[in-house]
């Protein structure tokens, strides 16, 4: 999957609206209130599995819908518009449907695979959570956390909800684009498999980037 179907795609959407400003939180030392932060974000990030939600609010606005499953399983789906990419890290191989109308079932679907990185490295909470973990002036409102980073003329809001033990609400806002990342079933999400039916090929099909659903 070399073209723009392509896996790694997932998150490159909400992840390049905040590496600006990323940079800037790693290696700032912990202020004294973040013990509970600090801890609920160590404990989703442990935690076996959990299922996570991304949405965004710019222009090119996509939603995901993925379960993790440590240490080597992803899956769910990536919808834009009313167009969804079922995708999977099972191991080392990838897997990536055709694409199909959000109403569509998931089951007898087209999957192209091909060698993968590991599975955290396509999971948004792996991938936002030991940043703002960093975070400095932290306040505090409750169980509701938040600080701004700002580096090279931007700036990000962090906010983030702890439930419990783990993080369960994320939300970074830059000038025009919020990215909302919630975390839900922790310890209780289905397991990170293929769809029923699912047809495995490792090339393109002729309608991969099209498919009607």
């Amino acid at each position: 999957m070399s073209g723009p179907q392509r896996l790694i795609p997932w998150l490159t959407l909400v992840m390049l609206t905040v590496v600006a400003v990323a940079g800037a939180v790693v290696g700032i030392e912990q202020a004294p209130e973040q013990a509970t932060l600090k801890q609920a974000v160590t404990n989703t990030l442990d935690a076996p599995d959990y299922t996570s939600t991304v949405s965004t609010s710019s222009a090119a606005a996509q939603s995901q819908n993925l379960v993790y499953q440590a240490p080597d399983r992803i899956g769910g789906y990536v919808d834009t518009g009313t167009r969804r990419i079922y995708v999977a890290v099972i191991g080392s191989v990838e897997y990536q449907s055709t694409q199909v109308s959000t109403s569509r079932s998931s089951a007898n679907l087209t999957f192209i695979k091909e060698a993968s990185q590991p599975a955290r490295s396509y999971d948004p909470v792996q991938g936002y959570l030991p940043y703002v973990a960093k975070g400095t002036d932290v306040t505090r409102d409750g169980d509701v956390y938040s600080f701004t980073v700002t580096q090279q003329g931007q700036t990000a809001k962090f906010t983030l909800t702890v439930s419990g033990q783990y993080v369960s609400l994320l939300t970074i806002a830059t000038s025009g684009t919020t990215i909302t990342l919630a975390i839900s079933d922790v310890g209780t999400s289905p397991a990170v498999t293929l769809p029923p039916g699912a047809k495995v090929t490792s090339s393109s099909p002729p309608n991969a980037s099209g498919a009607a659903g």
